[in-house]
């Protein structure tokens, strides 16, 4: 009866509450994207190369991995609300602990691995905390959505997150390198858009105490039984979700090294273009969710199976691109790709639980995009320093393998339509 209670109550403020949700995951999005665009140009200030700086990306990655099925745990016993509050302060925090550091470095007290392992350990706290925002945000949208409306709902979701990584890169772009704050630290201007970003999840925090309505976890004698949450169908579709956003991670770990050493640009100019090429790509990510996701009704797994064309044809593009339109044509692919696999992943891993294990589910089914930009940079890494599009070749098998398993996985008739 508890369980019963809860839903009706949703049921009369859900799209309220899914508003609300929308501008909070975009906060969170915009937040991580500003970090993707902003560590290639400081690392590349510190003369790290490629190969160092992804793996600042990735050993940050595996910590989100490690954390976000335990927040997403903690979400179904404490409650989606504090655990999102939770993760939003981590960022905050962490964010200015890494830009603490940062200005040390640039006022020349850290220089070399000193500086690259402090950096590491600041990187891996803000993956560890910020890692609570995305399994609350999307158990909370699975709470308040019904099973028909889930892919939907995990749409509108994608938007506002699609939306975040076209901010993030515009404010990189506008800001980066610019002091507005005068202190007097050469290049301090490198951390603005972190900085800025602090203040608007500071805002969000917020934003959430005031707006976001608990809803009420519950306790282990008024839960139901239910079946496990990693089961064989979902351990088949996160393999499914490792090679989809490991080789999304990939594009957008080397976007920035790309555009800067195959068309020769300054830093100022990296940042605008990167921000241009990543914005395009989520902007077309936003279309696919808004028009072909929201009208879509059936198994979820069909959104990712028509995603694959989208993105073979976007490495091929990149790969033989002669000119910067042609990039932008192929990160616009992805863009397309990615609009439909990653609400259809995430809600093909949400209908796969019950409701009593939304947080439990959503947090496992995020391992995959923390294996993917754990894996991703790392490898780009490697292969970008032998040639420049080996990154971008090494994607199109991995599609084929992505291709196959989700033919076989609707063999088995998991999420039948």
């Amino acid at each position: 009866m508890q369980n019963l209670e809860r839903s009706t109550n949703f049921k009369q403020t859900d799209n309220k509450v899914l508003s609300i949700l929308m501008l909070i995951i975009l906060f969170v999005s915009m937040g991580q994207s500003v970090y993707w665009q902003s560590m290639p140009i400081i690392g590349r200030e510190f003369g790290f190369s490629e190969v160092q700086i992804n793996s600042l990306i990735s050993i940050s990655a595996a910590m989100f991995i490690i954390f976000t099925p335990y927040w997403g745990k903690l979400s179904d016993k404490i409650g989606r609300k504090t655990v999102l509050i939770m993760g939003l302060s981590g960022y905050v925090l962490s964010t200015l602990f890494f830009c603490f550091f940062v200005s040390y470095g640039l006022s020349g007290y850290f220089s070399g691995i000193n500086l690259l392992i402090i950096l590491l350990l600041a990187r891996m706290l803000n993956s560890a905390l910020g890692a609570a925002s995305r399994p609350a945000t999307g158990a909370y949208v699975a709470d308040i959505t019904s099973d028909e409306d889930r892919s939907s709902g995990m749409g509108k979701f994608g938007a506002a997150n699609n939306i975040g990584t076209i901010a993030g890169p515009i404010l990189v772009g506008s800001f980066i390198g610019i002091n507005i704050f005068s202190v007097d630290i050469q290049n301090f201007g490198l951390l603005t858009p972190l900085l800025i970003m602090s203040f608007i999840m500071f805002a969000a925090i917020i934003f959430s105490f005031v707006f976001l309505p608990t809803i009420p976890s519950q306790t282990s004698e008024a839960r139901p039984t239910s079946r496990p949450v990693l089961d064989k169908n979902l351990k088949f579709l996160l393999t499914i979700g490792v090679i989809i956003f490991t080789s999304f991670a990939i594009f957008q770990s080397v976007t920035a090294y790309y555009l800067q050493d195959r068309f020769l640009l300054t830093l100022n100019e990296t940042a605008k273009s990167t921000a241009l090429v990543l914005g395009s790509m989520a902007a077309m990510s936003i279309v696919s969710q808004l028009t072909i996701v929201q009208s879509f009704k059936g198994s979820p797994l069909r959104l990712i199976w028509w995603s694959m064309p989208f993105f073979i044809s976007s490495a091929i593009v990149i790969v033989l691109s002669c000119n910067f339109n042609w990039v932008l044509v192929g990160m616009s692919l992805m863009g397309l790709g990615m609009g439909l696999a990653s609400p259809g992943y995430t809600a093909s891993a949400s209908l796969n639980a019950d409701r009593n294990n939304q947080g439990a589910a959503v947090g496992l089914a995020m391992i995959a995009p923390g294996i993917g930009f754990a894996l991703g940079p790392l490898v780009s890494g490697f292969l970008y320093q032998a040639n420049l599009v080996f990154p971008f070749l090494f994607t199109i098998p991995l599609f084929f393998i992505a291709s196959f398993l989700i033919f076989k996985l609707e063999d088995k008739s998991f999420l039948k339509s």
